[in-house]
C-alpha cells in the first residue's frame, strides 16, 4: 500500500473513533428529575425552511477557521483563511465563461450574467479567472441556457459537468498542496477535496470520454499516482474565497457538519452579524441551512431587545432575560429533527435579531442575570408572556386546555401605571366582515343582528360569545376562530378583554317630550298593548302610524369593539413588568408575581 494511503487510513480510523465516543464520558449537572441544565451551548436556526439558501455568503473581519463538527461535539479542523469574505456553493452542473486575464474583466462579465440562468460567481483558475453560474440538474438543462448567456454578450461559454478524477488520499493537506502545485506546472487545475482525508480532484467533465482525456494528462504529470473517477454529487460543498480561490471541496460526510469559526467576536451570514460558530448543512431540496452554535447568553443578547424595548427599566429587562433564558431551556431540541434547538422566528420560538439588535442595556440585563432560570418541580417553567394583560392576567387553561399551577390569573394594575399604550383600544368590523368571519368558521348566519357575550372568565375576558344572525347562530368559546386571511384570535382583536356594540343608522323616535334619536333598535324597548317590551332581533321592523306604515332596518352596519390589553394574558405582562420595575420592584419580585410558586435558580454556566 502507498505510504500516503496508510496514513489516510489511520486518519479515517481516528475520525471514526471520535464519532463513536460513548456519551457516558460526559457528566451533566441536573435538577430534580434529571433534566440537564449545564449545557449552555445552543444551536439556533438562522436559515431553514422557506428561507434556506441556494448558496451562503459569509463575512468576517478576522481569520476564519473551517472545520467539521462531529456528532459528539468533537471538532476536526480543515483549514483557515483571512480573505474576509467567502461563499459556500453546492455542487451542480454549471455554465462557465472565460478565462479572463484579471479579476476586473471577470467582474464585468459577472455583471452581465442573466438572472434567469441562476446565481454566478468568480473562480480563480491557474493564472486567470472564470465566471461560473447556474444550478442545473443535468447537462441538457444547462445547454438550454446557453442562448441566454449569448444574448447577454458573454463569450467563451462552456458546460461544466460533475465528473472528476480524484487522487489517492494524503495524510496531510500539505501533501495534497504539493500535488496541486505540480499539476499547475503541467497546466492542470486541481482542487483540494476532503472526504475524510485530503485528496486532489481535477476536471468538470460532462461525460466519460472527456474524463479519459484528463486521465491521460494526469498520467504524464503524476505517473506515481492512480487517479479514480469521482461521480458527481449534488450535496458536495465548495468553499470559495472573495478573491476567487476555491479553498476546498467538502464531500458532506454523514455525521460531520461543515463549520466556520472566527477568532473575532462575530461573523455575518447574508449580511447579518451573529455570534458563535456557523454550521452548514443541505436540506432535502439541496438548499443550505445555516445554524449558529452559540452560548445561551449570546443568543439572549439578540432576543431580549427584540421582545422588549431596550430603553425600558433595567429590572424589567432582567425579568425578560430570565423568561427568555428559561424558554430556551424548556424548548431545547424543539427543532431537533432539523438539526438545531430553536429558530429565530417569534411566531415559532423567540424573535432573535443577531448582533445588530444588541443594546448595552439589554446586554447588561443578560449579564446580570447570568445563569438564572425559573424552575417548577425541578424543570424549566413554561414562561409564557404577553404585551399587556389589560389589568388582570389569565389562567392558562382558559386560553389553552391544561391547567399549570404557576400560570394562574393575578391582578395586574402595573401596565396602566406604566402608561401602557395598550390600556385601551378600539376596532370596528363591518357587517360584511362579520358575515364572512361567521361563514369562515363554519356557519352562514345571514345578516348579523348582534354579538352577545354569554359569559366571561373572572379576569373579565370573554369566554363565550354568540353571533346572532337572520339565518342562524354561531357560538364561540375560548377556542378562538381565525379570520379568512389566517389572522389568529377572536376577530383578530388585541385581546379578549372587550365589550362590543352594534352600530346602525340612528332611528328617530317620537314621544311626548318631542323627537329623539336612538343608535339603532338593538337593546331598545317599545310600549305595546301588553306593556313595555324589548324590541326583538330582526333584520327590519315595520312601524305603523295613523297615516302610514314604515320599515326600519335594525341590522347593524358595523360592530364596535372596545377593549384593553394585548396578547393571550398568560404569564408575565411586559407592560406590567415595566410598571413594577418603575415602582421599585426587582426582577425576582416581578417574576414571582406573574409566575406563582416558581423557584429562581442559578444553573452552572
Amino acid at each position: 500500500m502507498h505510504r500516503s494511503n496508510i496514513r489516510a487510513a489511520a486518519l479515517v480510523a481516528i475520525l471514526c473513533v471520535s464519532l463513536a465516543l460513548p456519551l457516558f464520558l460526559f457528566h451533566r449537572a441536573t435538577f430534580a428529575d434529571g433534566f440537564p441544565l449545564d449545557i449552555y451551548m445552543f444551536r439556533i436556526g438562522l436559515h431553514h425552511g422557506a428561507n434556506a439558501l441556494p448558496a451562503v455568503r459569509l463575512n468576517a473581519a478576522t481569520r476564519v477557521e473551517f472545520g467539521l463538527t462531529a456528532t459528539d461535539g468533537a471538532v476536526i479542523p480543515l483549514l483557515a483563511d483571512e480573505s474576509g469574505a467567502w461563499q459556500i456553493q453546492r455542487e451542480a452542473v454549471r455554465l462557465a465563461v472565460g478565462p479572463f486575464n484579471d479579476h476586473a474583466a471577470a467582474a464585468q462579465a459577472l455583471s452581465r450574467w442573466p438572472t434567469n440562468s441562476g446565481p454566478a460567481y468568480i473562480l480563480r483558475e491557474g493564472a486567470g479567472f472564470v465566471v461560473v453560474g447556474g444550478l442545473f440538474a443535468s447537462v441538457d438543462q444547462a445547454v438550454q441556457h446557453l442562448p441566454h448567456l449569448s444574448a447577454a454578450g458573454l463569450n467563451g461559454i462552456t458546460v461544466r459537468g460533475m465528473l472528476s478524477l480524484v487522487s489517492p488520499p494524503f495524510s496531510a493537506i500539505e501533501e495534497a498542496e504539493i500535488i496541486r502545485e505540480r499539476l499547475a506546472v503541467a497546466g492542470l487545475v486541481g482542487r483540494l477535496h476532503f472526504d475524510g482525508a485530503w485528496r486532489v480532484a481535477v476536471g468538470y467533465a460532462t461525460d466519460t470520454t472527456l474524463i479519459d482525456s484528463v486521465r491521460g494528462a494526469l498520467a504524464l504529470a503524476t505517473p506515481e499516482l492512480v487517479w479514480e473517477t469521482l461521480p458527481g454529487d449534488f450535496r458536495r460543498m465548495h468553499v470559495i474565497s472573495q478573491d476567487g480561490r476555491l479553498l476546498f471541496v467538502y464531500a458532506n460526510l454523514s455525521g460531520l457538519i461543515l463549520r466556520a469559526q472566527t477568532s473575532g467576536a462575530f461573523m455575518s451570514v447574508e449580511g447579518r452579524q451573529h455570534r458563535g460558530v456557523f454550521e452548514f448543512t443541505l436540506n432535502h431540496s439541496n438548499r443550505f441551512m445555516v445554524v449558529s452554535l452559540m452560548h445561551v447568553d449570546d443568543y439572549l443578547k439578540g432576543v431580549v431587545p427584540r421582545e422588549m424595548p431596550a430603553s425600558w427599566h433595567l429590572e424589567a429587562l432582567k425579568a425578560q432575560a430570565v423568561v427568555a433564558r428559561t424558554y430556551a431551556y424548556a424548548n431545547r431540541n424543539k427543532h431537533a429533527a432539523l438539526g438545531f434547538d430553536l429558530c429565530h422566528l417569534s411566531t415559532c420560538c423567540q424573535a432573535y435579531g443577531g448582533v445588530e439588535w444588541e443594546h448595552p442595556n439589554s446586554n447588561q440585563a443578560v449579564d446580570e442575570t447570568r445563569g438564572v432560570v425559573a424552575l417548577f418541580n425541578g424543570r424549566p417553567a413554561s414562561t409564557f408572556y404577553h404585551s399587556d394583560s389589560g389589568g388582570h392576567t389569565e389562567n392558562v387553561e382558559n386560553v389553552w386546555t391544561r391547567a399549570i399551577p404557576y400560570l394562574i390569573g393575578v391582578p395586574d394594575p402595573f401596565g396602566a401605571l406604566a402608561g401602557s399604550t395598550q390600556a385601551r383600544w378600539e376596532r370596528e368590523l363591518t357587517q360584511a366582515q362579520m358575515r364572512e368571519i361567521a361563514r369562515f368558521n363554519g356557519t352562514d348566519v345571514g345578516d348579523v343582528l348582534a354579538l352577545q357575550v354569554e359569559s366571561r372568565f373572572p379576569s373579565g375576558r370573554v369566554s363565550n360569545l354568540t353571533i346572532i344572525g337572520t339565518a342562524g347562530r354561531l357560538s364561540l368559546t375560548r377556542q378562538q376562530p381565525r379570520l379568512p386571511d389566517g389572522s389568529a384570535g377572536l376577530f383578530a382583536l388585541r385581546s379578549t378583554m372587550y365589550t362590543v356594540t352594534g352600530r346602525a343608522a340612528p332611528v328617530a323616535v317620537q314621544s311626548a317630550h318631542g323627537t329623539s334619536s336612538l343608535p339603532g333598535l338593538h337593546g331598545a324597548h317599545v310600549a305595546t298593548a301588553t306593556g313595555v317590551q324589548p324590541v326583538p332581533l330582526a333584520r327590519e321592523h315595520t312601524v305603523r302610524s295613523a297615516s302610514a306604515n314604515s320599515t326600519i332596518s335594525s341590522a347593524p352596519s358595523s360592530f364596535a369593539f372596545v377593549g384593553s390589553g394585548w396578547g393571550h394574558g398568560v404569564g408575565m405582562s411586559q407592560w406590567g413588568a415595566r410598571g413594577m420595575a418603575e415602582h421599585g420592584h426587582n426582577y425576582r419580585q416581578i417574576l414571582e408575581h406573574y409566575y406563582r410558586g416558581i423557584l429562581l435558580a442559578d444553573i452552572p454556566h
